[in-house]
Order: C-alpha cells, then sequence, then structure tokens
C-alpha cells in the first residue's frame, strides 16, 4: 500500500511539467541589466580566469584575484563550478556566432546561473503542487516572480543567490520527505541530501546559512523525522567532504596572493584553507563589517522584509493568523479553506519556522546588515504567502468570492508595478558597464595601442573584466577544451589598468604613467590640470526620481562618468 501510494506521490510530480515562467522572468532580469556591481565580481572574475586561463599553473598570475584580492577571501570552488558548467555553452554559443563580444559571454555565464535557479524553483513548486494542490504552486509562482529582489539578482554571482539554489531545491527535499505515502527510507534520503548540501553551501559559500541549517537539523529530530546521529553524521559529511574538495583548490590559488595590501590581516595558512571561518573572523570577532555601516537592530524588519516580500508580507500575516486562531484557539476561520492554510502553515513553521525565526533574529544582532543576508528565509514567507492567497482565490463565500479575487488581482498589480519600478531604477544605475560602448565610438588606427585607466567608481559600477574588449591577445585560445569559450578579441590590443598605486590618483600622475584615457567621475580635475586633458566621451545615468508638483513622477538624468584622454600634440609637465 505504501508503494502505492509513494508511486502516486510520484506521478503528481512528474505530472507538473517545469514551468516556463521562472526561466523567461529571469533572462529577462539579465537582458534588461547586463552589467554587475562591484560585490559580483570576484565570483565573476573567477569564472573569467577559468574560461580564460584554465587550470595551467602557468597561468596562475594572469588572475584577476593575485592583484586585486577583494576585503577578504573567498572560496574558489563555487566559480570554478559555475565556469565548467558555462564552458560548454559559451564554446557552443561562440562556434554558432551567437556570441561576438566578451560582454556576450558574460550574459551568457549569468543565463547559466538563472537556470539553475529556474530549475530549483520548478523543483519546490512541482513539490508544492504535489503537497498541497496545484493552486498552491500557481501563487507561489506568482508572488514570488512579480516581486523584484529574488529573479533581479537569481542571475548574479552575489555568494548568496549562487547558495540560493541549493537552499530551495533543500527546502523542496524536506517538504517530500515529509509526504505521508513516502516510504521511510525514501524520506531520509531526501533529509540526508537536503542537510548535506546545506552544510556544503554553508561551508563553502555562506557561512550564515549555518543559522538557517541548525534550527532545520533540531526541528527534524524533535520531530522524531531524523535521529541526532544522523543529522551530525550528515552534517560532517557536507561540511568535511566539501572542506575536502575546496581546500586544495583555495590554497592553490590564494597562496600567491597573501599577504596582500588590501588582506593585511589574512597572513597564515590556515586562513585560506577555509575562506568562509576566516571571513567570519574578520567580519565579526574582528568587528571588520562595521566599515560598511551600522543599522538598527529592527532594520531587517521595517526595511529589508517589507521591500524584499512586497505582498507576500500581508498574505503570510493572514496565513499566520489563520493558523494561530485554529490550532490555538480552535476558531475556524474560512472553514475548508482555512483549515487548508492552516495545514500548510504549519508544517512549514514545524520545519522551518525556527530556521526564518534564527537566520532573522540572530543577524539582527550584528551591527552590519544587508538585505541579502536574510534572503534564504524569504522563500519560506512566500510559500506561507502563497497558501493565503489560494485560500483567498476559492474564498468560501461565493456572494464575496468575485471582489476577494479582484482585490488579489490588485495586490498582484501592485507586486508588478513596484518591480517595474524598481527595475526601471537598478537597469540604470550601471554607468560602469557602459563604457566599453563609448570606447568602441573612440576613433582610432587598426594598429594604434591605448592605455586605459579605471578608477574604483566604473569598476564599481559595471566595468568588468568582460568588458574589456582589445585585451592583450595573450589570452589562450582553448584552455578547458577544443573550442574557445570566447570570440576572438578585437584589435588593436589595449592595456587596461585598474591600479590602486597612489601615483595614479591625480591627473599629472596618470600623465607621467603614459595613460591615454581615464574613465573617470571627477572630470573637473582633469580639466583643470593645465589644459592636458580633454573630455572625449561622457556616459549619463539615473541621477534621481522626484515627485512633480502636479502629475506624477520626474525622472532625473545626470553625467555620471566621462572619459578624458590626451590632448593631441600636449606634453608632460
Amino acid at each position: 500500500m505504501a508503494k502505492k501510494s509513494s508511486a502516486v506521490v510520484r506521478r503528481k510530480i512528474s505530472n507538473a511539467s517545469p514551468n516556463i515562467i521562472p526561466i523567461l522572468v529571469t533572462f529577462l532580469h539579465v537582458f534588461l541589466s547586463p552589467y554587475t556591481k562591484v560585490e559580483e565580481s570576484f565570483t565573476l572574475h573567477a569564472v573569467h580566469d577559468v574560461l580564460a586561463y584554465g587550470f595551467d599553473k602557468a597561468n596562475l598570475p594572469n588572475w584577476d584575484h593575485i592583484t586585486f584580492p577583494g576585503a577578504v577571501p573567498r572560496s574558489f570552488l563555487p566559480p570554478i563550478l559555475l565556469g565548467l558548467i558555462s564552458y560548454p555553452v559559451c564554446a557552443i554559443s561562440v562556434a554558432l556566432g551567437w556570441i561576438s563580444t566578451k560582454v556576450d559571454v558574460q550574459i551568457a555565464i549569468r543565463l547559466v546561473l538563472a537556470s539553475i535557479f529556474s530549475y530549483s524553483f520548478n523543483h519546490l513548486a512541482q513539490t508544492l503542487r504535489a503537497r498541497f494542490g496545484p493552486c498552491i504552486r500557481v501563487w507561489f509562482t506568482i508572488v514570488s516572480l512579480t516581486s523584484f529582489h529574488i529573479p533581479y539578482y537569481a542571475s548574479r554571482t552575489l555568494p548568496n543567490f549562487m547558495a540560493l539554489p541549493g537552499v530551495l531545491l533543500s527546502i523542496s527535499l524536506i517538504l517530500r520527505s515529509n509526504a505521508k505515502s513516502a516510504p521511510i527510507s525514501v524520506s531520509i534520503k531526501r533529509q540526508r541530501t537536503a542537510i548535506i548540501v546545506l552544510t556544503a553551501l554553508a561551508t563553502i559559500v555562506r557561512l550564515e546559512l549555518a543559522l538557517f541549517l541548525l534550527p532545520l537539523a533540531i526541528s527534524l529530530v524533535v520531530l522524531r523525522k531524523a535521529s541526532l546521529s544522523q543529522v551530525i553524521s550528515w552534517g560532517m559529511l557536507g561540511g568535511f567532504g566539501s572542506l575536502a574538495i575546496s581546500s586544495p583548490i583555495d590554497y592553490i590559488l590564494w597562496k600567491p596572493t597573501i599577504p596582500h595590501p588590501s588582506l593585511p590581516t589574512f597572513t597564515s595558512t590556515w586562513q585560506i584553507l577555509w575562506p568562509e571561518l576566516s571571513a567570519l573572523h574578520y567580519n565579526l570577532l574582528q568587528g571588520q563589517s562595521s566599515n560598511w555601516g551600522i543599522m538598527s537592530w529592527h532594520y531587517y524588519f521595517t526595511n529589508s522584509l517589507p521591500k524584499i516580500l512586497l505582498i507576500s508580507l500581508p498574505l503570510s500575516v493572514l496565513s499566520g493568523f489563520i493558523w494561530f486562531f485554529n490550532l490555538f484557539l480552535g476558531v475556524k476561520i474560512g472553514k475548508k479553506e482555512g483549515s487548508k492554510i492552516s495545514e500548510g502553515t504549519n508544517e512549514l513553521i514545524k520545519f522551518f519556522g525556527a530556521s526564518a525565526i534564527g537566520l532573522i533574529g540572530f543577524m539582527s544582532l550584528v551591527g552590519h546588515k544587508e538585505w541579502r543576508f536574510i534572503i534564504y528565509a524569504i522563500p519560506i514567507l512566500q510559500i506561507i504567502a502563497s497558501f493565503a492567497a489560494a485560500g483567498l482565490w476559492n474564498f468560501p463565500y461565493p456572494r464575496l468570492q468575485s471582489i476577494v479575487r479582484l482585490g488579489l488581482i490588485g495586490l498582484v498589480g501592485i507586486n508588478i508595478l513596484a518591480t517595474g519600478g524598481l527595475t526601471f531604477i537598478s537597469m540604470n544605475n550601471y554607468p560602469g558597464g557602459q563604457v566599453w560602448k563609448s570606447l568602441e565610438k573612440i576613433p582610432r588606427g587598426q594598429n594604434e595601442s591605448s592605455t586605459i585607466y579605471f578608477p574604483s567608481y566604473p569598476l564599481q559600477t559595471g566595468s568588468t573584466l568582460f568588458t574589456f574588449l582589445h585585451q592583450s591577445s595573450s589570452i589562450p585560445n582553448t584552455p578547458l577544451g577544443p573550442y574557445s569559450p570566447f570570440p576572438k578579441q578585437k584589435k588593436p590590443y589595449w592595456v587596461y589598468s585598474k591600479s590602486e598605486d597612489e601615483s595614479y590618483s591625480t591627473p599629472n600622475g596618470l600623465w607621467e604613467n603614459q595613460i591615454d584615457y581615464v574613465v573617470t567621475e571627477n572630470w573637473n580635475q582633469f580639466l583643470e590640470s593645465d589644459n592636458q586633458w580633454e573630455i572625449v566621451d561622457q556616459i549619463e545615468g539615473l541621477d534621481g526620481i522626484s515627485r512633480r508638483s502636479k502629475f506624477g513622477l520626474q525622472v532625473k538624468w545626470d553625467k555620471k562618468l566621462a572619459i578624458v584622454g590626451r590632448k593631441r600634440g600636449s606634453s608632460s609637465t
């Protein structure tokens, strides 16, 4: 009988065909906003170096982190895996002519990451359909993908979003393991996989994920879904197993970098064997994270959660309200649909309530806060919100059902409107990403080489190694296989400089260092520099949105960057 019931559940899951909507939404965000910010640069540039140089130790000095390691070490295992997955996609696309510039390669890599996210999202959505019905799947898809933050960032190489697909997959496996028809052996296998995946991600990618993992493991033990010895052994396998793979890689790749002026506190070997532990020591125990700002203890509750969840926030509160009254007070709100909401919410809270509260609560005690630190709890709240949305859509009182449905559609409209506005603001906030287009417009001879200097600001706002289209031809053509993942570099070959040397901090210093063009937000100081420099092009960007006195909003644009070049015939002072 158990085998028959299990087969029914598997059939329900298999019949829930993969939804193309997550791919469409995340791909759209990639094409609308193809450029990246500095927080994404470590992983993105590591993927570039994997594709450009392969794993030949002779090419290691060319890797970007040797010169620009960032604030703390991060593990190279995630970008290496992403690079290996992206290689065939890029190589085939280059061979077929679909990729014509390195910028297209960056887009392809982000599309690969968006596809991985979409697979995990669909896995979870199919689980919700099998466990709670198709209406829950539909509303989870709606409330999740009409919001801004997760779909927009799903393709970005921030460590938190490199980990998110694994979190979604683990949530899905835990929910499948609790299906009444699932055999005990299958349930244990799913739980084991989930704990191993989460532990590996916490160990290698983002250590704060342990604040989500530990309460989940304790919940499994308390609910008698697994024994204490089992969850400990699974955790050890995920943690030590992932370190056994990543530590040798990180040691080889980080050793030539340390010590480095950008990493003054990272000097010993053990710090690069487990980069996430080193980052925890640096940010939390040494208090260095405060350099990026201190927020109030309630920042996540009053700022981050309302912005990330949008309409999911009131809907999840409604689900919690119905759950509380049904479970603790015995008051049946909404009759049959209210019971469904209560049952679904009860299961999510039993398994993941402590995880969400533990993650958000503990991170609230840390001075420096960013919304992406608590992103792992957001899918839980969106699932809970989908229970309320499904209950409202099937409102038990026919006379009011049309009105309630109309209100629910209005809420979705608000979500879409807010997401559209945030997307518009974000896609126009990468002036550094537009620089390559301006450089292409500057007339040059086919054999005329130039040296172009990038200070901090353009690198923070979109200029990456993938936007350096005329880089030296020394990049190998086939580092990982018989076909190159890059199109041929454009001629003439240019020198792109990101030097942080003090002599590059002034117009005269740049002149004496034989810089031909400077991409800068401080163009006025160059124009005042003894008539040596001139503006050859400029990049505009969004400067703000203000309310008009009578109607609507006013979008303000302004010059964000200028490319200044040497005046022909000028001499240094």
